[in-house]
């Protein structure tokens, strides 16, 4: 089975002119609402939260797994759905959930309430990130694929780059101002969507098809995704400290840091994007995992400024950038039936991924107090990943 069979054709409104832009620009606002802010802009809003005594460290955490939750929840649901849907107005309901679960999360009425709008917030995440999927990356034709996928992506990045770099500021007019700042941005971003998305419709999966297990490709394509989840964690979670702390440079320089990983979050999926319109996806992601493994096992080496920028650049690029790769790649080889239930159960893998990773390394580290282990655990799990995509890869030549 090729990685260029079966060209997806998820949704039945598909035009002689297919709109790039606007579908594009429709993905990357939606992972701007649903992911990009919905869930990075929380971590620099903890410790405003705790500092204000709205709530505890604890609760910051638990509000944090909360979210996790609903993404998992929704990225299910979504995923086990059978009946036809237009993809427009679904898209535009989750992101309008995800403004007013923003907006109240500006009322300080407890755990309970928080913790609810919370789990909406990462519920509707799940939804987007299935949706877009079929909507706009399996919409694409599949030459341009990589690029209208790179571009939808990029909206993560620039949720994450635009809560590290904004919220400091924003948080100068207090907690209620910040968070309704927030919600007011993403009912923006939610209408813009409204307006400017090309009709399309989400047909349900035949039974015959919906049922049994994903090809073998995909599932070792599912494998290496999870193994990029592993990956990224030690960036994802201790780079910041491990430059303020573990280096002893402060917390300035540790929030500098994590902004580079945010920028190239937001630039890599659109160049690796072009990459695989040019070479194919998964060779494209090939050579990601072997530059994630190298710029992860930097620290390992040295700990002078341009090479942590390297590893900081290289690694957000990457791994949102595999995000839409695996999206894209699932995509051509997967009849349209199965688009949905295959990337959904990718996704659910990369979230109970994540999940077990956090805790597995946060425990590992109040054992050792050692950043090296992580990074080192990063590397090994970028080398099992590329084995599993040289698989996949040999599989779709066949």
């Amino acid at each position: 089975m090729g990685a260029t069979m079966t060209p997806s054709r998820v949704v039945a409104h598909r035009m002689p002119g297919f709109p790039v832009i606007r579908t594009a620009l429709s993905g990357l606002l939606a992972m701007f609402v649903g992911i990009g802010v919905a869930r990075f802009s929380f971590a620099p809003l903890v410790p405003a939260l705790v500092k204000a005594q709205w709530y505890s460290a604890s609760s910051a955490f638990w509000f944090a797994t909360v979210n996790l939750a609903g993404y998992f929840i929704g990225v299910a649901a979504i995923r086990a759905w059978r009946g036809a849907y237009p993809a427009k107005p679904a898209m535009v309901l989750a992101m309008g959930l995800t403004a007013a679960a923003t907006l109240c999360c500006a009322l300080n009425w407890g755990t309970a309430w928080f913790g609810f709008w919370r789990l909406v917030s990462g519920l509707t995440g799940g939804v987007l990130m299935v949706l877009m999927a079929s909507a706009v990356v399996g919409r694409a034709p599949p030459a341009s694929r990589g690029r209208v996928s790179g571009f939808a992506f990029s909206g993560m990045g620039a949720g994450m780059t635009f809560s590290s770099l904004a919220i400091p500021h924003l948080l100068l007019y207090g907690l209620v101002f910040t968070w309704a700042a927030l919600g007011a941005l993403c009912a923006g971003a939610t209408l813009i969507v409204a307006l400017i998305m090309p009709p399309a419709r989400i047909e349900p999966p035949q039974r015959h098809a919906a049922k049994g297990s994903p090809p073998l490709v995909v599932l070792l394509l599912i494998s290496a995704y999870a193994f990029s989840a592993l990956g990224f964690m030690p960036h994802m979670l201790f780079w910041s400290s491990f430059i303020a702390i573990g280096l002893g440079r402060g917390v300035a320089a540790g929030a500098v840091m994590a902004a580079w990983i945010g920028l190239a979050a937001t630039l890599g999926p659109p160049l690796l994007g072009r990459a695989a319109d040019r070479f194919g996806f998964l060779p494209t992601l090939a050579a990601g995992f072997v530059v994630m493994g190298g710029a992860v096992a930097i620290p390992l080496f040295t700990d002078a400024v341009p090479a942590l920028v390297v590893s900081a650049l290289c690694v957000g690029a990457v791994a949102l950038g595999t995000v839409m790769l695996v999206a894209g790649a699932i995509a051509g080889m997967v009849p349209p039936a199965r688009l949905s239930t295959d990337w959904g159960l990718a996704a659910m893998t990369y979230a109970i991924t994540q999940i077990s990773a956090a805790a597995l390394l946060s425990h590992l580290f109040r054992l050792t107090g050692s950043y090296g282990i992580l990074f080192r655990f990063g590397v090994g799990a970028q080398a099992l990943g590329l084995l599993f995509i040289s698989l996949a890869a040999w599989m779709a030549r066949r």
